[in-house]
């Protein structure tokens, strides 16, 4: 047996505490000086993670001079910081490998690709004393953890501290505060914890959720050297404001041929298109109607559901991610939304923080955000062009702006300036008055159901359909085609 120094048996433990710490917390940071035993300095993460694996690279070559690595070498305690300090130490190894699977996975969507490198990386599981269902464990948490990191550093970006907050949340709400829970129980039973979001409208719940929902729990199939599902099919999402209360329940649970005038066919919902591996994400859950409320309860309480027009039942064993905009606390206390519901939805609660918050904590994230919103305009943005944006950005709009659209805004913002040359900022009381203005004529206004028929065709034209038109109107199906076929001639 290879028989380790004091310096061995102190760098390989604080490597094992090391491997699966939340990478964007502040005891990750410390964790990392230490492993290096520098005093902590100004370096990137990344500068600081080239360190360290060149360091275990160098621990590592010099315990395979003495003997190759084999777990099984190694007992009680020490064996487990072995195991995760190799770990940790293959998982650096294949990193870039494992970012150009997930490039291949995008690429080819829902139809799952071969892992290129799987062949040598099973092999050195093999060599280094685990079993087939080890190996085949270990491969699909290393290739969880890449996708995690890369998911969320590319869905929260900014440098703030409530940024940084919500980065080491995400991470957590994937793996648990606890990362020996999460390897030793939780890593396939995360289906029981649900996830709320709240925010204001345009701070990006939709990018966090999908973040989150391709960051599951996927195992990997050795024989096929292939991962069970795509990454990209285990996300389903629904933005529950688009669709009448009628053809909502027939999204959510799907229904059978001949279960209404025009259900031709068997439709699946979105409970059913969710794998056991998947997560579904219910966008503007605080819009949905009472009786839908009791039915999504039943789904996410007793895991079963049956679609419209079926007696039958079918099992959910995805995950849920929810998300709203309006003051969840408000709509408990006007009963408008079930307490019973929101105690289901809430294992974790996370609210995503406003553009205002985010420049108040630190000015120079506006720089930032400016730059990666005009990236997705201009792929390589001249600084030139940067700067002067920012400087129109902060001469045009006030300091204490609150920017009721929240990032969302600020790249409408931008693109405004890039075509016009200026931004006028204004209070959303002022947005809606002057789009009411609108409405003026030369005799005078405009009678209410000109007003009507004019907010029914607006309507339709974002929402395309009659019955979501009703919904968000408040009106029935007949009376929004009455409108929309009137001619005040």
């Amino acid at each position: 047996m290879p028989k380790l120094s004091t310096e061995q048996h102190q760098f390989f433990a604080k490597i094992a505490d090391l491997a699966f710490m939340n990478p964007f917390s502040v005891e990750r940071e410390q964790a990392d000086w230490q492993v290096l035993d520098i005093s902590p300095e100004a370096m990137t993460f990344a500068d600081r993670l080239a360190l360290i694996e060149a360091k275990l690279e160098n621990h590592f070559q010099e315990l395979e001079r003495q003997r190759s690595f084999n777990i099984g070498d190694y007992q009680g305690k020490n064996q487990d910081n072995m195991r995760l300090a190799w770990l940790f130490y293959i998982f650096h190894h294949y990193r870039q490998a494992f970012t150009e699977h997930i490039k291949a996975q995008q690429q080819a969507g829902d139809k799952t690709v071969e892992l290129a490198f799987a062949r040598t990386l099973i092999s050195q599981f093999e060599q280094a004393g685990f079993t087939q269902p080890e190996t085949a464990h270990y491969i699909a948490l290393l290739f969880q953890v890449q996708r995690a990191f890369s998911f969320i550093d590319d869905a929260v970006s900014g440098d703030c501290p409530a940024i940084y907050e919500l980065r080491m949340r995400l991470w957590n709400n994937i793996f648990t505060f606890n990362p020996a829970w999460y390897l030793n129980h939780l890593f396939a039973r995360m289906e029981d914890f649900s996830l709320l979001l709240l925010g204001e409208t345009g701070t990006g719940k939709s990018l966090v959720a999908k973040a989150v929902g391709c960051s599951g729990y996927i195992p990997f199939d050795l024989s096929t050297r292939r991962f069970v599902e795509s990454f990209t099919a285990s996300f389903r999402a629904i933005n529950l404001s688009e669709y009448s209360t009628s053809l909502l329940e027939s999204e959510l649970f799907g229904h059978k041929k001949g279960a209404f005038t025009g259900a031709i066919d068997n439709h699946p919902g979105l409970f059913a298109k969710c794998s056991r591996h998947g997560s579904v994400f219910i966008d503007e859950i605080g819009d949905v109607d009472v009786p839908i409320q009791v039915k999504l309860l039943n789904v996410i309480q007793d895991r079963v559901y049956s679609p419209v027009g079926s007696h039958e039942k079918h099992r959910f064993e995805g995950r849920v991610i929810s998300a709203t905009n309006r003051p969840i606390a408000e709509l408990l206390a006007q009963g408008l939304f079930r307490a019973d519901l929101y105690y289901r939805l809430c294992s974790d609660v996370i609210t995503l923080p406003s553009l205002q918050q985010r420049i108040h904590e630190n000015p120079n994230e506006l720089h930032s955000l400016i730059a990666r919103l005009l990236n997705r305009v201009i792929p390589t943005p001249d600084e030139d062009l940067l700067n002067r944006i920012e400087t129109k950005i902060r001469t045009t709009v006030p300091p204490d702006y609150h920017w009721p659209g929240n990032v969302r805004e600020l790249e409408q913002c931008i693109r405004r300036i890039c075509l016009t040359g200026s931004y006028q900022a204004k209070p959303l009381a002022a947005v809606v008055q002057d789009e009411f203005a609108l409405y003026r004529t030369e005799d005078g206004y405009q009678s209410a159901q000109q007003l009507m028929q004019n907010y029914c065709r607006f309507l339709y034209a974002e929402l395309g359909g009659f019955e979501a038109v009703a919904r968000v109107a408040g009106v029935d199906r007949r009376t929004v085609k009455k409108y929309m076929d009137w001619d005040a001639d």
